[in-house]
């Protein structure tokens, strides 16, 4: 089943939801049934953002007792393309892809005249640095919304930041600690509640993804760190009070049943003015302007069995990376045409410059329901009488015993 983005019920309206609790002004939808639940006034908000995990897999992992199938109470889509670059951006700005620009793994910048590998500032056909500074964050650089949050006029709301070793996030007013494990982050989570500030702690954990990259979705070794994650989970309910946790995820991730190489498509590459770029699963196309009409017949010729191909003027007319104001940038970054994964493919193109890397087991960027369908589970725990009364404007959360 092919699933398109649902710009209403995505990570970004679980942001606005959460700005409308802060009383941050926003223009994006927001989520009914969270916006029900965070009305019942909350000491600390937990939003713990996985990576890779989609409705599909979390069930394939997890027994319906188990807290995140049982708690489960909204279907979400990923933001399209739907790939790290784009969703985890999304997840923690709180806005579309269109607007900060981050659509694909690797981006053509005409800046440097090079395609960059988002994550880590390199050439992937070289494998050399782009530029000493950041080139996303020089050229898309964008603000998450901790500095909003922690100027609420709730009262003094502490913002704080919990990931894995190596990942990053802008501080911007928060207290970014790391965990190397579920017992690290659980560990984190409940120091921070049970301090006397109002909290909003942000929880951006990178897995399963790097254990489905190479093992696969339906892997022991992915269903086990995802049994891990609802056990953490379980203990933070019964272990904490005054907290809302929410748990939900980037997106989803798709196993993998062979790569297709572009490189072998001779026809259908001389019509190309440069190499794709994205990704895998959902792939950029630049097209010299006398082969569009040869590049769509041979792409479906020999692709459209496992590839959604659409043009440009598609895309912007159907805002299918988003519909808040479009950065300027989007117009360089988009190219003639891109393909979405429908099936279990990949597409792969390898410089002559290249070395040979395995296979992954799974990817992301399509848009399957594993891909795009997300869960978003919500827990809460036991209020305190001073946490049950409702909102008034300047509440000093140290006014409550």
């Amino acid at each position: 089943m092919l699933v398109f983005p649902n710009y209403k019920k995505c990570s970004v309206n679980v942001i606005s939801s959460i700005k409308k609790y802060y009383r941050i002004p926003t223009n994006v939808p927001s989520i009914e049934k969270l916006d029900d639940e965070l009305n019942r006034m909350y000491k600390n908000v937990v939003l713990i953002v996985l990576c890779g995990v989609g409705e599909n897999m979390l069930r394939a992992s997890l027994k319906p007792s188990d807290i995140l199938l049982k708690k489960m109470t909204e279907q979400l889509t990923s933001v399209c393309p739907s790939y790290p670059a784009a969703a985890e951006v999304s997840s923690v700005s709180g806005l579309y892809p269109n607007e900060h620009g981050r659509l694909g793994q690797t981006m053509f910048f005409k800046e440097f005249c090079r395609t960059v590998e988002l994550s880590s500032n390199l050439d992937p056909y070289s494998n050399q640095p782009v530029s000493v500074a950041n080139a996303a964050d020089f050229i898309l650089p964008y603000e998450n919304i901790f500095g909003e949050i922690a100027g609420s006029i709730l009262g003094s709301v502490q913002p704080f930041s919990i990931a894995l070793p190596g990942v990053k996030i802008a501080e911007n007013k928060s207290y970014h600690k790391v965990a190397d494990n579920p017992k690290r982050m659980f560990e984190l989570i409940k120091k921070i509640a049970e301090t006397d500030q109002n909290t909003f702690t942000y929880v951006q954990w990178n897995a399963p993804q790097e254990s489905a990259i190479r093992y696969g979705c339906e892997s022991e070794e992915t269903k086990s760190i995802i049994r891990d994650i609802n056990d953490t989970v379980n203990g933070l309910s019964k272990s904490m009070k005054d907290t809302l946790i929410i748990v939900t995820s980037t997106h989803g991730m798709k196993d993998i049943s062979s790569e297709i190489m572009l490189n072998l498509k001779y026809e259908l590459c001389d019509c190309l003015l440069m190499p794709p770029v994205f990704g895998g699963r959902a792939v950029n196309f630049y097209v010299k302007a006398d082969c569009r009409s040869d590049f769509e017949r041979l792409f479906a010729r020999d692709l459209s069995e496992d590839f959604h191909l659409m043009s440009r003027s598609d895309i912007l007319k159907r805002e299918l990376f988003g519909c808040g104001k479009t950065n300027k940038k989007i117009y360089d970054f988009i190219g003639d045409y891109c393909a979405f994964a429908m099936g279990d493919k990949s597409l792969t193109f390898r410089a002559l410059n290249q070395k040979h890397r395995s296979p992954d087991k799974a990817g992301s960027g399509g848009i399957t329901s594993d891909e795009m369908c997300l869960p978003l589970c919500v827990i809460t725990t036991k209020q305190t009488s001073g946490w049950k009364r409702p909102l008034t404007e300047n509440i000093a959360p140290r006014s409550f015993n």
